[in-house]
């Protein structure tokens, strides 16, 4: 009799655990190289494991040891059985939430101020072309309480599709002396101006046509109304000017004068 095939949702769970503990892993070992994500594509022949990082010689190392490294590691410890790595660069690393957050750290680690380096950080990035960028660092910085502090620089989606669709998010943590610190990164990469709810473009073609829709409507109009009433309108207009006139001239002959007879009596 034969075993009982496990459920489909039993294997979709347990492959994305295997891809979570591998890019884990990933992001502890080459953190020093700039590690922003990793894709895996099984094959009926090899599984192909795409490294995206800042600077790729530090994964292949001299001769490719530390890639030979990594890839025993994967068929050991993960249950590959023919891992195959491919290592690609990143164009602009500080469009990656990762690269930036593992860059704060490196340089807390190194003893620099943390205000300093995530100002470091956050000018780079929008010199990237980045919409927006967002940097909250929590803990102990110099005393025992703790605390959080936020610098933020251009636009930040939080709530619907947007946030989900172009804002990258990453978070690293850094163990000092007085205690653990926590970097969250978020940066809203750059987008069509089209594809932002809430940006408004005005195209000259539509308004152009929509002037000439309007004064193609004020002829018809025009078009329509018989001459009879234009020129009745056109005298009514001209009596409300003279009375106007009129009502003016009187007014200034009164301030002229000094005021009317009810005034100078008082």
């Amino acid at each position: 009799m034969s075993a009982k095939a496990s459920p489909t949702y039993k294997k979709i769970i347990e492959e994305g655990l295997i891809r979570a503990r591998v890019f884990e892993f990933l992001q502890g070992e080459l953190d020093r190289a700039g590690f922003h994500g990793a894709k895996v594509v099984s094959t009926p022949v090899r599984d192909v494991i795409t490294l995206y990082v800042e600077r790729p010689g530090l994964v292949i190392g001299r001769g490719g040891r530390i890639a030979k490294r990594l890839t025993e590691i994967l068929k050991r410890e993960f249950g590959f059985q023919n891992p195959y790595l491919r290592v690609e660069k990143v164009e602009q690393p500080f469009l990656s939430a990762s690269i930036v957050a593992n860059f704060i750290a490196r340089r807390i680690m190194r003893g620099e101020r943390h205000k300093r380096a995530a100002f470091a950080a956050l000018r780079r990035v929008m010199a990237s072309g980045a919409k927006g960028v967002e940097i909250r660092i929590a803990g102990k910085f110099t005393g025992q309480r703790a605390r959080e502090e936020r610098f933020r620089a251009g636009v930040m989606y939080r709530c619907g599709e947007d946030p989900m669709s172009y804002v990258d998010y990453a978070v690293r943590h850094v163990m000092l002396p007085q205690g653990m610190l926590g970097i969250r990164v978020r940066i809203v990469r750059p987008i069509e101006a089209t594809a932002l709810p809430d940006q408004v473009i005005v195209l000259p073609e539509k308004v152009e046509e929509v002037l000439a829709e309007f004064s193609g409507r004020e002829a018809e109009v025009a078009q329509e109304v018989p001459p009879e009433l234009l020129e009745e309108s056109e005298s009514e207009d001209e009596s409300e000017e003279k009375e106007v006139k009129e009502v003016e001239g009187d007014a200034g002959e009164e301030c002229e004068s000094g005021g009317t007879e009810e005034d100078v009596k008082g």
